[in-house]
């Protein structure tokens, strides 16, 4: 009479060893199937904010031959330049000018990227520039963008001294091709002016 009482217990413990193992398989299989959230792309722009602006300079620099502009505005972390954009001047010339990026050090900047542009032909003489990189460039922590030309007049409308509004492009004349070349060392020292130059990057980071 006492043997069926004792079997009560150990059936009732064995169920519920499979009643817990299976709830642990279910919240394994719920873990493994749950997605992990993708990597949400952030884009703006550095530079000057000429929304809504007009130029004091809408043909660009009057002299601007062998000219290195820097634009000091930093980029804010680690990222990507994926495009440019630049107030189109309002001469009828057909101007080209090189972007350089460059890499903050103890004596200056390193140019890390150089890249050729060139104005529309026939050349636009309103409207905005938008220019989309065939790949995009690899850009640091408070790396910095210029332009150089070799032509004498300039392609970028700006505001210069009095009429600047942020005023954190500064120029240095006297610099050759072989200078702003990739790799090439700009020195801190002898670059003057407070202008804005009405161009942007299109900077995107991973948050």
């Amino acid at each position: 009479m006492n043997r069926p009482a004792r079997k009560a217990p150990i059936l009732l413990f064995t169920f519920l060893i499979v009643v817990s193992l299976a709830c642990s398989s279910i919240t394994i299989a719920i873990d493994g199937n749950s997605s992990t959230p993708q990597p949400v792309l952030q884009t703006r722009q550095i530079g000057f904010d000429f929304s809504g602006q007009i130029p004091s300079s809408p043909k660009g620099d009057s002299s601007a031959r062998r000219h290195l502009f820097l634009h000091e505005y930093s980029m804010p972390s680690d990222g990507f330049i994926n495009g440019i954009i630049y107030l189109n001047d309002s001469d009828k010339a057909v101007e080209q000018f090189d972007l350089l990026i460059l890499r903050p050090n103890n004596n200056g900047w390193k140019v890390i990227y150089r890249i050729q542009m060139s104005d529309d032909s026939p050349p636009a003489q309103t409207g905005t520039v938008v220019v989309k990189l065939p790949a995009p460039l690899t850009v640091q922590k408070n790396d910095i963008f210029a332009h150089w030309q070799d032509s004498p007049n300039g392609a970028i409308p700006l505001n210069i001294d009095d009429a600047s509004v942020d005023g954190f492009s500064v120029g240095q004349y006297g610099f050759q091709s072989s200078q702003v070349d990739v790799g090439q060392q700009i020195d801190i020292n002898g670059f003057i002016g407070e202008r804005d130059y009405f161009i942007n990057l299109v900077f995107s980071t991973n948050q």
